[in-house]
């Protein structure tokens, strides 16, 4: 029986230990495309990184982490939020946006924007999971109540709520949009999460795509 409880808590820890590990990993790039005629090794070396999306809070959080995750591909980059201001776009021609990003320094802009928002109800369907290695003594009452216990697990309804960006990198002068992405994050447990798993996925297909 120690032996056994032994197993049981081991397994709960990894259980525990591979969740907490996986909290990024809730981010899948669905597609992508890289400008048609890329040079192999046109990488582009100091980039602004601009989310636009409502809540100041997230944008900040995930420009961040997109920041730090192209700086440990040395990469140069700088969330927009400090420099830009909140409402940079606000009497400002679209023509004139990309020059003015561009005489800040910048090479290239890394929009990532949140275009959707959808919650979806799945039904998983219950089943057998039988345990032939729990112990069963006693009477037969007590052997039926355990093995229907152990054995059927009923199904249940759960809701996944997604969230659906696209990212596209620009070249700034002469302005050019020059790779583009779309995402989707899936159930993120909190915005640390969220936004985390949007910048490692994002990048690292920004750097298999030979962006960076």
């Amino acid at each position: 029986m120690i032996a056994r409880i032994k197993v049981i808590l081991t397994t709960l820890a990894s259980l525990i230990l591979l969740s907490a590990c996986a909290t990024s990993q809730n981010t899948d790039v669905t597609s992508s495309a890289r400008v048609k005629g890329h040079t192999p090794g046109d990488h582009v070396n100091k980039v602004m990184v601009i989310a636009l999306v409502n809540d100041t809070t997230i944008r900040n959080a995930l420009e961040s982490r997109v920041v730090a995750a192209l700086q440990e591909r040395k990469v140069e980059a700088s969330p927009s939020l400090p420099v830009l201001g909140e409402n940079y776009g606000e009497g400002k021609a679209r023509s004139e946006m990309a020059a003015d990003i561009a005489s800040r320094g910048y090479e290239a802009a890394l929009v990532i924007t949140l275009v959707d928002v959808k919650e979806e109800m799945h039904y998983t369907q219950g089943g057998m999971n039988y345990a032939p290695d729990i112990p069963v003594q006693g009477a037969m009452g007590q052997t039926y109540y355990v093995r229907q216990s152990s054995v059927y697990e009923p199904g249940y309804f759960s809701n996944d709520k997604k969230y659906f960006l696209e990212s596209n990198l620009y070249r700034l002068q002469p302005e050019a949009l020059l790779w583009s992405a779309k995402s989707t994050t899936v159930n993120p447990a909190d915005v640390e999460a969220g936004t985390a798993g949007v910048a490692e996925a994002v990048v690292a297909r920004m750097a298999k795509d030979d962006m960076i």
